[in-house]
C-alpha cells in the first residue's frame, strides 16, 4: 500500500477517482499542496487570492526540503500564472530564491510597485550572493593567473618580483650544497602593466535573462580588479552601458529592464568605440545572435574589429540551461570570421580568461 500510495502523490488524487488507495493525514496534505497546481478536476489554483498563495507558500516550506520548495515556486508561476507571487511584499518574502524566480522578478520589475521592490532586491541579493561565492575568487584567481603569465625576464625590484615564475625557472639552478637556488634570470610584472580590456557585450533580450543575471555578477567582479580594464554595455535595440555605474550586481540588474528587440550590430558599432587600445581588447559577445538590426553591418563591424587586433568570443549562453537555442546561420558566419561560438556554463568562464588574455 506504500507504493500505492506513492504513486497516488505522484500521479495525483485524478488518477484515484473512487479513492480507492487512502492517505494518511501527511500524505493527504502534500497531496492537496500538489493538487493546487498540478490537479485538473478538483478546482485546482489560488484564482486572484494573494491569502491562498500566502498559506500555501507555508504550507510547502513545512513539508517539503528546501529544492522542492523552488520547483513548486516555479511550476506555480508557470503553470498557475500567479504574477501576485512576485508583486506583493508579503509573498516575496516567503519564496526561496532561485535562477528561474529571479529571472522572473526582473522580467516583472517595470510592473512592480514601489513598496515590493525592495523585497524583490532582497530576494535577488540572496541569489547573487550564492553564486558571487562560487565565482569570485576563481575570478580573482584566472586574473592574477593571467597577470603571472604576462611578467617578464629582467631586473625587478623587490616589490615587483615573480617569485613563482623566477623560482620555477631556475630549479635548474639549485645548489645543494647550500640547499639554495640561484637565479640566473630574474621575472617580474611591470608597474604600469594592466591586461587587455574586457567588454562584456550582453543580450538582454527575454530568452537571455539568466545568461544576463551571470555577466552582471561576473562583470561586477571584474570591474572591482584594477589589473584589468571592464566594461560591462546591456543591449536590444537601445544600448544600456552601465561601465563604471554600480558596484553592485543587484544593481545593475534592476537598472536593465529586460525584453525587446535584437539589434546586434548596432551593438558592436558602440563596442567599436569604447576599444581603447585596438591591440589589447576582447570582446565577450553574450547572445543567442537572433539579429533583428542588419547582418551585413553585424558582419562588416566584427571583421573591422578583429582586423585591427582585437579578439571576439561569442558565448550562445553563460547559464546552466543546456544546449542554447541560437541563430545557427549567423553562428556559422562569425565562425567564418574566425570568432569562436559555443555556450559556456557560468563555472567555466573563469577558466576561459586566461587562455584569451594571455594570447595577445
Amino acid at each position: 500500500m506504500r507504493d500505492l500510495s506513492r504513486w497516488k502523490l505522484v500521479l495525483g488524487s485524478d488518477s484515484d477517482p473512487e479513492d480507492a488507495i487512502v492517505l494518511n493525514n501527511s500524505q493527504d496534505e502534500a497531496d492537496e499542496l500538489l493538487n493546487a497546481i498540478y490537479g485538473t478536476t478538483k478546482k485546482p489554483g489560488f484564482g486572484r487570492s494573494s491569502h491562498k498563495i500566502r498559506k500555501w507558500l507555508d504550507a510547502i516550506r513545512l513539508k517539503f526540503p528546501s529544492d522542492i520548495v523552488q520547483i513548486l515556486q516555479e511550476d506555480a508561476l508557470t503553470r498557475q500564472g500567479i504574477q501576485e507571487m512576485l508583486l506583493e511584499p508579503e509573498l516575496l518574502e516567503k519564496i526561496e530564491p532561485s535562477l528561474e524566480l529571479v529571472a522572473a522578478i526582473l522580467q516583472l520589475q517595470q510592473l512592480m510597485p514601489d513598496k515590493s521592490k525592495a523585497a524583490a532586491k532582497s530576494l535577488v541579493l540572496k541569489l547573487v550572493r550564492e553564486i558571487e561565492k562560487k565565482l569570485k575568487s576563481r575570478l580573482h584567481l584566472a586574473v592574477q593567473r593571467a597577470v603571472r603569465l604576462h611578467s617578464k625576464a629582467g631586473d625587478p625590484n623587490n616589490s615587483q618580483i615573480d617569485w613563482k615564475k623566477t623560482i620555477y625557472r631556475n630549479l635548474k639552478n639549485y645548489r645543494p650544497e647550500v640547499n639554495t637556488i640561484i637565479p640566473d634570470k630574474w621575472f617580474g610584472f611591470k608597474k604600469t602593466h594592466q591586461l587587455p580590456q574586457i567588454i562584456l557585450l550582453v543580450d538582454k533580450s527575454e530568452s537571455m535573462v539568466q545568461s544576463m543575471i551571470y555577466a552582471s555578477i561576473s562583470g561586477s567582479i571584474l570591474a572591482s580588479l584594477k589589473s584589468i580594464q571592464t566594461h560591462l554595455i546591456f543591449f536590444d535595440t537601445e544600448i544600456t552601458d552601465l561601465t563604471n555605474a554600480y558596484q553592485d550586481p543587484v544593481d545593475i540588474l534592476f537598472s536593465v529592464p529586460c525584453g525587446g528587440g535584437t539589434d546586434i550590430a548596432r551593438a558592436m558599432q558602440y563596442t567599436q568605440q569604447q576599444i581603447r587600445n585596438v591591440k589589447e581588447c576582447i570582446i565577450f559577445l553574450i547572445s543567442d545572435l537572433y539579429e533583428y538590426g542588419n547582418k551585413n553591418e553585424l558582419y562588416a563591424t566584427c571583421q573591422q574589429i578583429l582586423q585591427g587586433g582585437s579578439k571576439i568570443i561569442s558565448l550562445l549562453s553563460l547559464s546552466d540551461e543546456g544546449t542554447p537555442d541560437y541563430d545557427l546561420q549567423i553562428a556559422k558566419n562569425l565562425s567564418a570570421l574566425g570568432i569562436p561560438c559555443f555556450a559556456c556554463p557560468p563555472e567555466k568562464f573563469p577558466d576561459l580568461l586566461p587562455r584569451y588574455l594571455n594570447e595577445f
